[in-house]
């Protein structure tokens, strides 16, 4: 099945940039490195640390060990990143399992392979005159954007809190900067952050009200693929999976490299903020990335699907096939 329309055309022009800007990078790599490595394009959707696996992944030219030249592509939001792997634009992305399965929902034919974090790294930041819940009763929360793990965050939020969605004005404010200025000014009391945006705005003097890593799983950083792409291209699809796994290892175990990378990427000039991201994502990832189904369950019940299979969006049988293989004892 197709992708409706409605969100094939909005990203016409994307796609053009995208497979303009591959052709230019593959024709500059080409030179480089002949055809001994496979040049391959992978998408992402923010700036946040949560990236961090694929940007050491590219940094360390670890990809490289497995015969890939990794070119990582901002693609703003996680829709967008969907209709670039269905266009063949990019051949993986570093996404919230929530948008491939939102996609696969609608027919497209993507699939989870991999899971970094299980849970939302994300927390609930308040202005400093709202300390408590409650006092988000009649207040503005700035999100994202509705139907997103942002949205889904403050929903959670709200039942724990036993709080009314009615009784809160929920608005689509943006990106993450656009947010910390909307709060920051007033315009909205509330948001949903993840690091570094946390650590600046704790130093502003906001308070953090909820983490959401606290309320339930909820694959978060995730690795998504076509289905064609796992079936046609199956060794190359491995060795993607490797590399992030070796990527994933590197932050786990070297701090002062990683924080390098975070740096580069961040563009924050605050090392306290960097050591903070650095120390919140490291803790929360495991060394083997399997998706947690019942996190994948949460996300349909979401969605208005609670009677699919969990199953249905998740493919661990390349895990599988790297752990039987031993490949995880040199990470020990």
């Amino acid at each position: 099945m197709k992708l409706p329309m409605t969100i094939i055309k909005p990203c016409a022009a994307l796609l053009l940039s995208i497979f303009f800007s591959a052709a230019v990078i593959f024709a500059s790599r080409a030179e480089v490195h002949g055809a001994d490595l496979t040049l391959v394009h992978v998408g992402y959707g923010g700036i946040a640390g949560y990236q961090l696996p694929l940007w050491v992944n590219k940094e360390a030219e670890i990809s490289k060990k497995y015969g890939i030249e990794l070119e990582p592509l901002l693609i703003g939001g996680g829709s967008l990143n969907m209709v670039a792997l269905v266009a063949g634009s990019i051949k993986l992305s570093q996404n919230s399992a929530s948008s491939a399965i939102q996609a696969a929902l609608r027919g497209a034919p993507l699939v989870l392979i991999a899971t970094l974090e299980n849970r939302m790294p994300f927390q609930i930041i308040a202005r400093p005159e709202i300390k408590t819940p409650q006092q988000l009763i009649g207040k503005k929360i700035g999100i994202q954007r509705f139907g997103g793990s942002n949205d889904t965050g403050v929903q959670w939020a709200l039942r724990a809190w036993k709080i009314e969605p009615r009784q809160v004005t929920l608005l689509q404010s943006g990106q993450t900067n656009a947010r910390m200025t909307a709060l920051v000014l007033g315009q909205i009391d509330a948001t949903i952050f993840s690091y570094p945006e946390i650590h600046v705005a704790k130093k502003r003097g906001m308070n953090v009200l909820a983490d959401m890593a606290d309320f339930s799983a909820y694959p978060n950083t995730s690795l998504m693929v076509t289905r064609s792409f796992l079936d046609k291209q199956r060794p190359l699809a491995k060795n993607l999976l490797k590399a992030q796994i070796e990527a994933i290892h590197y932050v786990r175990t070297n701090k002062e490299g990683s924080i390098k990378v975070l740096k580069k990427y961040l563009r924050v000039n605050d090392l306290e903020a960097i050591e903070a991201t650095y120390d919140f994502f490291s803790r929360r990832m495991d060394a083997m990335p399997r998706t947690n189904l019942d996190g994948v369950r949460n996300i349909l019940k979401e969605m208005d699907a609670p009677q699919r299979n969990p199953g249905d969006f998740v493919d661990m049988t390349l895990l599988d096939e790297i752990e039987r293989e031993g490949f995880m004892q040199r990470f020990r």
